[in-house]
């Protein structure tokens, strides 16, 4: 793949996974996806989404998974000298949660992603599918919060257990209106009573000050790259807000 012109972005549009071909038992892709992974988790939330739908079939991948993981070392060979950039800075957490509704084409799973900032870069992240099927982009959206407020009541109890109190008044971001207002209202309704109880977590930090949310457009989604295949121009401007910089 060293030979292999880059691209520009480390997954295709619209990409079909579960198409019906086949691909030789020998080829590494086990051996291949679990260093992705591990650059995914350490380094590169930029591939973390693309690189969480492939490790679904690890155990028995086709063409076409074969096909976009190869895709991914592209990406990287072209995106080398990107790496997350920390600077000094008295700005406080930041964090951003974002869903893809349905983005699981074989199962129709949502997909959970988030992101915190601090310093400059990203220092903490995640995109995994959801355990359960939602029945609306607000579920969708809410669940993926609730991720985030775990994830954000601990950074918080670190920041403040080392020392550094005025970085840990937290702020998560969303753009999905109706998982804000859910959030933010404790009533419960007909139409949100199946959702697991588990989820309403968010809710109690909210009321308890652990950490404020607040509504973000689309466009200024800075997770959206852990979510779904981007355009490049998208794609560059998630990853100057990752501080994904080339610096």
């Amino acid at each position: 793949m060293s030979e292999r012109n880059p691209v520009a972005t480390p997954s295709e549009l619209k990409i079909n996974l579960v198409e019906n071909n086949s691909i030789d038992k020998l080829c590494p892709y086990r051996e291949l996806i679990g260093p992705l992974m591990y650059m995914s988790i350490a380094s590169r939330p930029d591939i973390a989404n693309t690189v969480s739908r492939l490790a679904q079939f690890v155990t028995n991948p086709l063409k076409c998974h074969w096909n976009a993981a190869k895709r991914i070392l592209r990406y990287l060979a072209g995106t080398a000298n990107r790496s997350l950039l920390y600077q000094k800075s008295d700005l406080q957490l930041v964090g951003y949660a974002d869903a893809d509704w349905g983005g699981c084409t074989a199962d129709r799973h949502s997909y959970t992603e988030y992101v915190f900032l601090l310093s400059g870069a990203a220092i903490s992240w995640k995109s995994q599918k959801q355990r359960t099927v939602a029945l609306s982009s607000t579920e969708a959206e809410y669940v993926s919060l609730a991720e985030s407020a775990k994830e954000a009541v601990y950074l918080r109890s670190l920041l403040n257990e080392i020392g550094l109190h005025k970085l840990a008044d937290v702020i998560i971001y969303v753009d999905n209106r109706g998982a804000q207002c859910l959030a933010n209202d404790r009533v419960f309704y007909a139409r949100t009573k199946h959702i697991d109880i588990k989820h309403h977590f968010v809710r109690e930090c909210i009321s308890a000050g652990l950490f404020s949310l607040r509504h973000v457009s689309s466009q200024e989604m800075t997770a959206d790259v852990m979510t779904k295949p981007l355009t490049r121009a998208s794609h560059d401007r998630c990853l100057n807000g990752l501080g994904l910089s080339t610096e």
